[in-house]
């Protein structure tokens, strides 16, 4: 069975965070300037950076995402994480938010997007048994690519809405794990190789094919950071 893995900007959908998969993959840096190569200004990734939810809404109603009526998103720590509320009840079966196919990420989109060079990074998965890694890289390479792109990008005020700093095992240290139970730091753990591997298959790719600046792919924090966006933003769906 084949699986498609989805990720849908939306003024609801960006607020939630869903680990859907255990992955195979630390102290965070700041993170690359714009620079040359890039076609606007990059995301800022400095953990103290405010997460722009309003532009997104905006963006995401302009761009004809709907949601049910009464539906909005609220947050009850200052902004550091923001959720949907409905402010009526909402009838079983009803539609809460609708995402234009336009919008939707997807990881059977990205070959036709990417050819060889995305094509070469997969098969260093596939030859370390990590097949099934493979529609997760996908997004997760979609994302360094429209990260690339800066405020060119037209997902880039859902980019600049999300969280920089992320509580799970792709962004834990040694010290961290020491500091777990033994199957909590087992699969922390696994989501730091699973990062560790996405890192490796873009970094020793051809370089002379590839999309991305030389100093994208050297910069840890921000791979980091793309990873964490695909694996707590998507879904996998058959």
């Amino acid at each position: 069975m084949k699986f498609d893995r989805l990720l849908m900007p939306s003024a609801a959908a960006a607020a939630a965070s869903v680990l859907v998969q255990t992955a195979h993959s630390f102290s965070y840096q700041s993170p690359l300037p714009g620079g040359a190569g890039s076609s606007g200004a990059l995301v800022d990734l400095s953990p103290s950076v405010e997460r722009d939810v309003r532009s997104m809404s905006d963006w995401a109603a302009s761009r004809g995402v709907q949601q049910a009526e009464g539906v909005h998103l609220t947050s009850h720590d200052g902004g550091a994480d923001h959720f949907p509320v409905a402010g009526s009840d909402i009838p079983a079966g009803a539609c809460v938010t609708y995402v234009p196919g336009e919008l939707v990420i997807s990881s059977s989109k990205a070959p036709t997007e990417f050819g060889a060079f995305l094509s070469h990074c997969e098969d260093q998965l596939v030859a370390a048994g990590l097949e099934d890694k493979v529609p997760l890289f996908r997004v997760f390479f979609k994302i360094v690519a429209e990260y690339e792109k800066g405020d060119q990008s037209p997902w880039h005020p859902w980019l600049n809405s999300l969280p920089r700093l992320y509580n799970n095992g792709a962004s834990m240290t040694y010290d961290c794990f020491d500091c777990l139970p033994p199957y909590a730091a087992y699969c922390a753990f696994a989501e730091r190789t699973n990062l560790l591997n996405f890192k490796k298959a873009v970094g020793r790719a051809n370089p002379d094919s590839s999309p991305f600046r030389p100093d994208i792919l050297s910069d840890g924090e921000t791979l980091k950071w793309a990873y964490n966006v695909a694996v707590t933003r998507s879904v996998e769906m058959n």
